[in-house]
């Protein structure tokens, strides 16, 4: 069985729908909402996964307001 236009008429209109082109943000849109998962084994450390589901609300690399760089002892050790 194939499947196809049944005249010039609707051969004509087929193509013509065809003629349309997506606008740039609709596309990235789709392309984001369409990507396949990832399957690495490692996706938990994605600036995606971070923000959904360890810390959600907060960007990768933010620290609490009360951080502070941990101090070096030479002494110790």
């Amino acid at each position: 069985m194939v499947i196809g236009a049944s005249s010039v008429k609707q051969l004509d209109s087929n193509l013509a729908a065809l003629d349309f082109e997506i606008p740039p943000d609709a596309r990235r849109k789709l392309d984001e909402v369409s990507a396949p998962p990832s399957t690495s084994l490692y996706s938990m450390f994605t600036a995606r996964y971070q923000s959904w589901i360890v810390s959600p609300g907060l960007g990768i690399g933010d620290r609490p307001a009360t951080y502070a760089p941990p101090v070096f002892n030479g002494a110790a050790g």
